[in-house]
């Protein structure tokens, strides 16, 4: 996880519904170790009543949710303290493979998650396994269409721009992808597995866009990966933070906002980190925050989501450069504060922005699993 500007204000063609149909009724939530059924869970048919039973719940079990990630460090402490229903987060760091391979080997279990953090090309599958449950936030007519589930399965609360994170005084700072095949860069860049992550998948896909490809044709990319790889260019490395930080690598791939997430970290490690989009490949993207299906906390799993769609939760992501779902809807209001807005990424930059269609991701995702192995990763 088009049109060929995401801050359109194209409307659902819904009523703003709170609850979806199906999320009406009352769920079962199962709690306890080994998959032991609790008592009957009403979910809430209001926000008050969603706000009121979530606060019964007491907590929300997130997974995925690193805190220096979109500012989620700051959502949480903010959430705790406006509605008194802690924030758990289990294995902070996990891809979005991972996140849905937790619901399956934890479902009918307290320990299961009740909302995910999924890369856009992984709701497809997510729905396909019966992993999500129905809920329509509040807020459903301010957000773009291609940023909404249209049967109600999941939204993306925001989305970034990836971007290139350098570390300036190691190399120069290139301003494209074509740059990048410059001998200084050799043995100095990094890049994931595309087949793991969505930041990852979305660098090959900008790469593409930079090498004459699309969002029908990634294959441009994985070759443009493959020939740094052949060459020498690529090395492995265990984070982006702690490639740059060790001197691992200069040059490193992400969303906008994550590197706002660790500039401190690298400021006090003396290193001169600098952000830059590269002019040949813009590509942004969106991550879905689905409630799971048999949620242990269904209400204060879906009062997250609203949380999340919020003024007071948009400001956030905005602060730390990601780009609110309610991003138009909150400009026309005059609800994006000043400084949130300074935060983001240039208007000109966001106008480039064309989400790719599920079905694109997930053509895209094949031809990544086809031949990243054997071209890039050599196994």
């Amino acid at each position: 996880m088009r049109a060929s500007t995401p801050l359109r204000t194209t409307r659902l063609g819904r009523p703003r519904a709170v609850v979806a149909a199906a999320s009406l009724a009352a769920l079962t939530a199962l709690s306890g170790c080994g998959g032991q059924a609790a008592a009957e869970t009403t979910v809430g048919e209001t926000l008050e009543e969603i706000e009121a039973l979530a606060k019964e719940e007491g907590k929300v079990h997130l997974i995925a949710y690193p805190e220096n990630w979109a500012n989620y460090g700051e959502s949480f402490r903010q959430f705790t303290a406006k509605y008194d229903v802690d924030v758990e987060v289990s294995s902070p760091n996990a891809s979005s493979a991972e996140e849905l391979q937790a619901v399956r080997n934890l479902r009918g279990q307290s320990t299961q998650p009740d909302v995910l953090d999924i890369g856009y090309s992984f709701t497809t599958p997510a729905k396909q396994d019966d992993l999500l449950d129905h809920y329509v936030p509040s807020v459903a007519d301010e957000i773009p269409e291609d940023l909404i589930d249209p049967e109600g399965y999941w939204v993306g609360a925001y989305y970034g721009v990836l971007s290139i994170g350098v570390n300036g005084d190691e190399v120069d700072v290139p301003t494209s992808f074509a740059d990048l095949k410059d001998e200084q860069y050799k043995g100095k860049i990094t890049i994931g597995d595309p087949r793991e992550g969505a930041s990852v998948l979305a660098t090959v896909f900008a790469a593409a866009l930079a090498n004459g490809g699309s969002l029908d044709d990634i294959q441009p990319g994985i070759d443009f990966f493959a020939e740094l790889a052949e060459e020498g260019y690529l090395v492995d490395t265990t984070s982006n933070a702690a490639a740059l930080e060790t001197g691992e690598a200069a040059v490193t791939f992400d969303w906008n906002y994550n590197y706002t997430g660790i500039e401190d970290q690298l400021d006090a490690a003396g290193v001169n980190l600098e952000v830059v989009v590269p002019e040949d490949g813009v590509f942004g993207n969106y991550y879905a925050q689905p409630v799971t299906v048999d949620s242990p906390q269904p209400n204060a799993g879906r009062l997250w989501i609203e949380w999340l769609l919020s003024d007071e939760g948009a400001n956030i992501y905005a602060g730390a450069g990601a780009v609110p779902a309610r991003y138009q809807a909150m400009v026309e209001a005059g609800t994006l504060t000043p400084e949130a807005e300074a935060a983001l990424p240039p208007a000109d930059i966001l106008e480039q922005i064309e989400f790719p269609s599920l079905e694109q991701g997930e053509a895209a995702t094949e031809a990544v699993v086809s031949n990243w192995g054997p071209q890039v990763a050599g196994a």
